[in-house]
């Protein structure tokens, strides 16, 4: 993690998806629109990856908790996605 901005907590999550790179980030985008105020997540695919940037303001004590919860969330949506495209026979 780095700091973006004096007041903001960074993270870089990259998630190995195979050939299922792209659903898997459309299917997080919808999440990542909605996102609570002092916090930004884009996702996109990279080759086989899922790269998602999370920054939230970390101007309190509760920061760090809302950056681990971010990155929490999209590990359970993006598996959640995955197992999906595996059951419905997608490549995956």
């Amino acid at each position: 993690m780095r700091s973006a901005r004096p007041s903001a907590c960074e993270a870089t999550l990259e998630i190995d998806s195979g050939p299922a790179s792209a659903a898997i980030a459309e299917a997080l985008e919808p999440d990542n629109r909605q996102a609570p105020p002092g916090v930004r997540v884009s996702c996109r695919a990279e080759s086989y990856r899922v790269v998602c940037r999370v920054e939230v303001d970390c101007g309190d004590s509760r920061g760090i908790l809302r950056l681990r919860n971010t990155i929490d969330d999209l590990l359970s949506s993006a598996r959640a996605a995955l197992e999906s495209l595996r059951a419905a026979g997608g490549e995956a």
